[in-house]
């Protein structure tokens, strides 16, 4: 059975497009915090430049993972919903299945069988389009990423250390923003095995 047969699972795909939308959530907060600190870093002076570096990376690297978890949300937004649809479809075919067995068949309803069964193939068709192990290595991309915003907030709180009591504030925005990596590294290894205990 292929990947994406094994995905078929509608319960399980709305659990991995709410864990995409919560790293889409704390990506956000990541902006947010590194904004702040970049502000905080200018009131600082020249003392605190590498910091002001280190938070401005990391306000990139927060846009990407959104731009990233944007893009893994839409293939799983279709895949919600054409497994909704084949639901929906594969329980009328049932329906009608029960009614031709009981009832004489007319030509207008095994017409409209055919083309119903017909849909559902189509359907299957497309869901086959998808590209499972392309996402599965976005999800790594993700991963990595995360793990590199995780090492720029640790400089980032060295740097900060390193500029004394003056940017005690740089030390608890960039401690705030490791936090959050370890949350996003967290959310993105759950849904990794998510997608891997359906294979």
């Amino acid at each position: 059975m292929s990947k994406h047969d094994q995905l078929l699972s509608l319960n399980r795909a709305v659990s991995i497009n709410e864990s995409l939308k919560q790293v889409i959530e704390i990506s956000s907060q990541i902006n947010i915090v590194a904004t702040n600190a970049i502000l905080i870093a200018k009131r600082a002076g020249p003392q605190s430049a590498g910091f002001r570096i280190v938070a401005m990376e990391l306000r990139l690297f927060s846009r990407k993972i959104e731009d990233l978890m944007g893009f893994l949300g839409g293939l799983i937004f279709q895949l919600v919903h054409r497994v909704a649809e084949l639901r929906k479809l594969e329980k009328r075919l049932s329906l009608l299945s029960d009614t031709m067995s009981k009832n004489s068949v007319s030509e207008e309803r095994l017409a409209h069988s055919f083309q119903q069964r017909h849909t559902v193939f189509i359907d299957k068709k497309a869901l086959a389009q998808i590209d499972w192990e392309q996402l599965e290595k976005e999800i790594f991309r993700s991963l990595a990423l995360c793990s590199a915003g995780s090492m720029l907030s640790h400089n980032g709180r060295i740097e900060a250390a390193y500029g004394g009591s003056m940017l005690a504030d740089m030390q608890q925005v960039a401690s705030r923003i490791e936090d959050i990596m370890t949350q996003v590294i967290t959310t993105l290894k759950h849904l990794n095995t998510t997608l891997k205990s359906e294979s």
